[in-house]
Formats: C-alpha cells, sequence, structure tokens
C-alpha cells in the first residue's frame, strides 16, 4: 500500500471547498475617506457585490464585480475576487483568465497567485501549479499553504528531499501544523524511514488526538513491521471511534489472517460486507476464508455470488474450480475451468488442474490434449511443460518426458522443480550418472535441498557406491526433514548395503512407522528382517509391501524363499 495514495485528499477538499481558503474573500484595506470619481464608484460596486455574495446570489454578484472592474480595472483584489466567484460556479476557465488579469495589474499579488496555483492544480497542471506557488514562497517565504502545496505535489512526484524541505519549513513556521506533520510522516513512511515516520505521526496525534488519517497510516507501518498485536490495538481504537470505517475493518482482517486467526478475519470481513454495497473482493475473501476451514459450500457460494455481477472475473473462477475440485466434484470444477480463456493469466494454472482432473478420471488422452493446448497458447510457460511430462512419466514415457522437461529447462534454467524431474526421469531412464549430475547442479544453487541431497545418496545406496558419501548426504538430508519417511528409509538403506544390519533395521522400523503405507519401505524393512533371520517379521512385511503393490511379482519369490527356509530343520 503507497502511503501517499490519498496525498491529495484532503487538499483537495480543502482547495475545492465552497469556500475555499485560497479563494476567500477578503476585505480591502480601509480607507477613511474615498473621493468622488470612478473608485469611488467602483467601491460602492464592490459593496453590493458583497451583500449579493453573502445573500447567495452568486450571478448578481458577479455583475457587481464586473462593474466595480469596469470602472478601477488597476485592482487586482477586484480580479481575483471575480475569479472566486467563477470558481464557485464551477467556470475554472473564467476563474484563471480573471487570476491571471490580477497578476498582470499586480504581479506581487499573493492571493492572486495562490488562486491561480489552485486552479492549475484543479485542472491537474501540476508544473503550473508548482511554479504558482513557487512564486508565493518567493513572495512571502512564510506562507503556510504554498509550502503545504508544494510539499505534496514534490511528493507526488516522489522527489522527496523536496519535499521533506517544504514540510520542515513548514513545521518550523507553525510547529503544530497538523498537515505538516501528517504529510512529513507519509514521505518517510512512503521511503521506508519508519522511526521518523512514527514521530511526526505520533506529533499529529498529539495535535489531534483521534486524527483517523494518521491512527490508520500508523496501523499499517506496525503491519509492515510485523507488530501485529499493536496494529490489532490501533485498528480496534479506530473503530471503537468510528465503527462504520470499513477500510480498518478489512486491514483488521487482514491482520488475523497474517496471525492465522481465520474466525476473527471473518467477522472483520464480514463487517466490511455489511458496511459496503456488492464489495466482490470482501466477498472473495470471505470465500477464501471459508475453503481455508475446509467450509466448502460457503465458499462455494461466496463465488458464486461475485461471478454473478462479474462474469469474467477469472480469479474467483478459479477458486471456483478449486473448490469444486477439493470437494471431489470434479466434473463442475472441470467445468469452471474450462471457462477461463487463453488471455487470463490464470490459464495455465487452470489447464494443470483441468489435466490433473482428466488424469483422475483415468482420461489421459483428454489431460495430455489440455495441457498440449495450454502450451500451444502459452509457450512460454515452463510449468505447463513440467507437468505434461508428469503424465507422460505415469505412462512410462520417459523419452517424452526428458525432451518436455528440456524444453522446460530453457525457459527456467535454474528452476529446482524442473531439474529435479527431469533428474528423476533420467534416472528411470537408465541414466542415473546424468540423474546425479542434475542433482549436484541443484545443489550448487541449494545445498539445503533435501530431496536432491536424499536422492544422490539414495542412487548411491541401490548401486553399491560411495556408501560413505551417501550415508553423509542424507543425514544432511534428515537434519533439513528429520520426519521424512523416505529419506530415514533411505538412511536404513545405506546401513543395509553396508552390512550395518542391527542400524538399519532402527532407521526402517522408523521410515515404516512414518510412512506405514509406502511398498518400498516395507520391502526394504522385509530385507532387513530376513538377512537378521527374523523370517515371520520379514514375510509379514512382504505381504504388507505386495499388499500395497500387488505387481510387484518379486515379492511373492521372497515370501515363498523364506517360508521353505522355516521348514528347514
Amino acid at each position: 500500500m503507497s502511503f501517499l495514495r490519498r496525498a491529495f485528499f484532503y487538499l483537495l477538499i480543502f482547495l475545492l471547498a465552497p469556500a475555499c481558503a485560497t479563494v476567500k474573500p477578503l476585505p480591502p484595506p480601509a480607507k477613511e475617506f474615498i473621493p468622488p470619481g470612478p473608485v469611488a464608484q467602483s467601491y460602492y460596486h464592490f459593496l453590493l457585490a458583497q451583500l449579493y455574495q453573502k445573500e447567495g446570489n452568486i450571478d448578481q454578484a458577479t455583475g457587481q464585480y464586473l462593474k466595480a472592474i469596469e470602472k478601477d480595472k488597476t485592482s487586482a483584489y477586484l480580479h481575483t475576487q471575480l475569479a472566486a466567484l467563477y470558481l464557485k460556479k464551477g467556470l475554472t476557465e473564467k476563474a484563471l483568465q480573471e487570476g491571471e488579469k490580477a497578476i498582470q495589474v499586480n504581479p506581487e499579488s499573493i492571493p492572486a497567485h495562490l488562486l491561480i496555483a489552485g486552479l492549475y492544480l484543479s485542472l491537474n497542471q501540476r508544473e503550473k501549479a508548482i511554479q504558482a506557488y513557487q512564486v508565493v514562497t518567493r513572495l512571502e517565504p512564510r506562507n503556510q499553504e504554498a509550502q503545504l502545496f508544494l510539499g505534496t505535489l514534490y511528493a507526488e512526484q516522489k522527489e522527496y528531499a523536496k519535499a521533506i524541505s517544504h514540510f520542515q519549513t513548514l513545521i518550523e513556521i507553525d510547529p503544530h501544523s497538523l498537515m505538516g506533520h501528517y504529510y512529513l510522516a507519509r514521505i518517510y513512511a512512503e521511503t521506508k524511514r519508519f522511526p521518523e515516520a512514527r514521530i511526526h505521526y505520533q506529533a499529529s496525534l498529539a495535535i489531534k488526538p483521534h486524527f483517523e488519517p494518521a491512527m490508520m497510516d500508523l496501523a499499517l507501518i506496525h503491519e509492515i513491521q510485523q507488530e501485529y498485536e499493536k496494529a490489532v490495538k490501533l485498528y480496534r481504537e479506530i473503530l471503537s471511534l468510528n465503527p462504520s470505517n470499513s477500510q480498518a475493518h478489512e486491514r483488521l482482517g487482514q491482520v488475523f489472517i497474517r496471525q492465522n486467526k481465520l474466525n476473527e478475519a471473518l467477522g472483520e470481513f464480514q463487517a466490511v460486507e455489511k458496511l459496503t454495497i456488492n464489495n466482490t473482493e470482501v466477498r472473495t475473501k470471505i470465500g477464501l476464508i471459508y475453503f481455508e476451514q475446509g467450509r466448502l459450500d460457503e465458499a462455494i457460494a461466496q463465488f458464486s455470488l461475485v461471478l454473478s455481477s462479474q462474469p469474467d472475473n477469472h480469479r474467483v473462477r478459479y477458486y471456483l474450480g478449486t473448490a469444486y475440485e477439493e470437494k471431489k466434484e470434479l466434473e463442475r470444477a472441470a467445468e469452471e475451468f474450462k471457462q477461463i480463456p487463453p488471455s487470463s493469466p490464470l490459464y495455465g494454472d487452470s489447464q494443470i488442474h483441468l489435466a490433473y482432473i482428466f488424469d483422475k478420471q483415468n482420461k489421459a488422452e483428454e489431460a495430455i490434449s489440455s495441457l498440449r493446448s495450454a502450451i500451444q497458447a502459452k509457450p512460454d510457460n515452463p510449468d505447463l511443460y513440467r507437468f505434461l511430462a508428469s503424465l507422460h512419466e505415469k505412462r512410462n514415457q520417459f523419452e517424452e518426458g526428458i525432451r518436455l522437461l528440456k524444453k522446460a529447462l530453457d525457459l527456467a534454467p535454474r528452476d529446482e522443480k524442473i531439474l529435479f524431474n527431469l533428474g528423476v526421469l533420467q534416472d528411470k531412464s537408465g541414466k542415473w550418472e546424468e540423474c546425479i549430475t542434475l542433482m549436484r547442479q541443484i545443489l550448487e544453487g541449494n545445498p539445503k535441498h533435501a530431496q536432491a541431497l536424499n536422492y544422490i545418496g539414495y542412487t548411491y545406496a541401490e548401486k553399491g557406491l560411495n556408501l560413505d558419501e551417501a550415508e553423509m548426504l542424507i543425514k544432511q538430508a534428515l537434519e533439513l526433514k528429520p520426519d521424512d519417511g523416505y529419506i530415514t528409509d533411505s538412511l536404513g538403506w545405506v546401513y543395509f548395503k553396508k552390512g550395518e544390519i542391527e542400524k538399519a533395521i532402527v532407521e526402517l522400523e522408523k521410515a515404516h512407522r512414518l510412512a506405514p503405507d509406502d511398498p518400498v519401505i516395507a520391502e526394504h524393512l522385509g530385507d532387513a528382517y530376513a538377512q537378521r533371520k527374523l523370517h515371520d517379521k520379514a514375510i509379514e512385511m512382504y505381504e504388507r509391501a505386495l499388499k500395497l503393490d500387488p505387481k510387484k511379482s518379486e515379492l511373492k519369490e521372497k515370501i515363498k524363499k523364506l517360508r521353505q527356509e522355516k521348514k528347514r530343520p
């Protein structure tokens, strides 16, 4: 969030209000006696203009000012007052013309320059506004309005040093300048000078204790610096003063999400929903909280409500598809993902989900076709190649998978997932040395990649090579993931290959507890038991492995062999 996003909000209200400070009528210099003649006649029309203005009769007042100017064309003051009336009537161009006439008559008229600056600002002519305010500061260096607007204009242009200088000057002129402290704080916050920002936010709150913009910004600083309890306290204080502050409710909800307090976050977002009209963003957040809580029907209802008013909201449609997928309503999920067009940034992800659904439905050709179509639309998305490769891997089409992963690697040369998957496929295709090379490449960029450490170690164990290095690598992986059943199995398998059977059994039993449904781990533990002549335990593990993987015929041979050994005297 930008701290300067609302930088002109209060100033523009101040500038464009009907009795704006820059165009507020000022009494003319008092004169004890005005002799007869044009000046006296001009003064007469001026007084009539003032009376009409007080009565709210702007048109009559305008006419009297025009008559006053006709009698005294040298009065910058009269041109300024007429410009103010034109501005009230919304006649900006006429107001600008009168302001320029005032400056022509009296180049040192500060009210005229302030009026012109304000008009340029309202017309979004920032550079001209800056020049006009600079003239004011040259004529009157202690003019607070000019210092304030110059500071804000420079801040908007990200010329922060100049902006800070003007706000500091403003505070020197008036140490109790609320807006001076407030906008200086915003610049410090925007430039991440948070300690200085806090000082000036606190100063603005000392001047006006319940100044909501300063309280909101200060709470946001607490958020940014992860001082969540302080942020919560401040947002709650704001809401105690103004329960209808929807932004405070929403920000508080975001803090609760960061604290993983989803019920509290839900309450805040529901409050925002009541305070705002058709707030689709908040409804989406409510839906995501329901999704996270497993309340899928309620999540689906929220996402559907958003889509009823925003059918082209692809992000929410993606969430809806994901909710249906999580609910196992795969056909409805697929229908939502299909509606996300190739032009959407979420098209690639939606096609990956669609392919996953087809794969779950044993529609391999449809899964592959959806990803190939996605690649045609998004040829620079490496994830599409990676997921398509995984489908070919399931069909034992390793070479096609390798080809696709190499294409993905051209797009993302340092992507660890692609490197790892490519290494696995190289191993499955019998090129285990190339697999080791790829895993080491991963470790060069990320020495703490537990799966790469484990893969090298397990591969060496399987080959009976470099067992000491294999043990070292796997232990490094276990330090990173101590409760990973597969890595624990690798360590047990290294011990088995080294002939350290007791140590192998300890690790393999632990691995089986951590991953009881993995047939390979069950078989490894069976092998270790068999090596120790624990025939019954070994048979039990082999039978479990066979139940988990009925296609593995060699397990039947192992069971048969052990049963024969048991019969021998």
